[in-house]
């Protein structure tokens, strides 16, 4: 059984959007999984879910209570908490992969940093931890974000998720962005989420 956990310091960055992405092409591929949301205030990947009920989700109050269902499944994937908390911390030290995904701004990427800083002077394990850069306008924002992450010593997805429309349509629609109907982006999704499925 794996754990993959999306956590971020701020909302708005992607959290929500890979995990359903990652929850639904498990599914497809026949893996038990059970897609977390520990945000039971959006409950976002809930309420998601909902639309076309394929993917296995349930909401959390407390993810001490994530744990016991571990041995039901193959893959658990968690939407974490808007905000870090303590409960960023049990997450952490549970998954075997961390997800903070990020936007390119300073605005962004600093804050970012220094969440995974605090993870891993708590003692989650550095190798655990990763970077998705998302909501990228331009290739050169991709680069020269990836840079800056570069410098910073922690892992990086060499693949990233460009800021669509046709994105957010394909969700409103209860789909992943791996289903979106343009072809090109819907090959980039599914890059992404395809090197995600390398860890399990």
């Amino acid at each position: 059984m794996t754990i993959i956990a999306f956590i971020s310091q701020k909302g708005g960055v992607g959290k929500s959007t890979l995990s359903q992405a990652l929850a639904t092409e498990a599914t497809k591929k026949k893996l038990k999984i059970l897609l977390a949301d520990c945000d039971p205030q959006q409950a976002s990947s809930y309420q998601w879910s909902q639309i076309k009920k394929r993917v296995n989700c349930q909401v959390f109050q407390q993810v001490k209570d994530i744990w016991p269902l571990s041995r039901n499944y193959d893959l658990i994937i968690i939407d974490g908490p808007a905000r870090t908390s303590q409960a960023t911390k049990e997450i952490a030290e549970k998954a075997d992969l961390i997800i903070q995904p990020t936007g390119a701004s300073r605005l962004d990427l600093v804050p970012a940093v220094k969440e995974f800083h605090a993870l891993k002077e708590a003692g989650v394990n550095k190798k655990k931890l990763l970077f998705i850069l998302t909501r990228l306008a331009t290739k050169a924002e991709a680069e020269a974000s990836q840079q800056y992450l570069k410098v910073s010593g922690y892992h990086y997805s060499p693949l990233v998720l460009y800021e669509k429309a046709s994105y957010r349509q394909t969700q409103n629609e209860g789909k992943s962005i791996t289903e979106t109907r343009y072809k090109n982006l819907q090959k980039q999704a599914q890059q992404l989420i395809n090197n995600l499925l390398s860890y399990l």
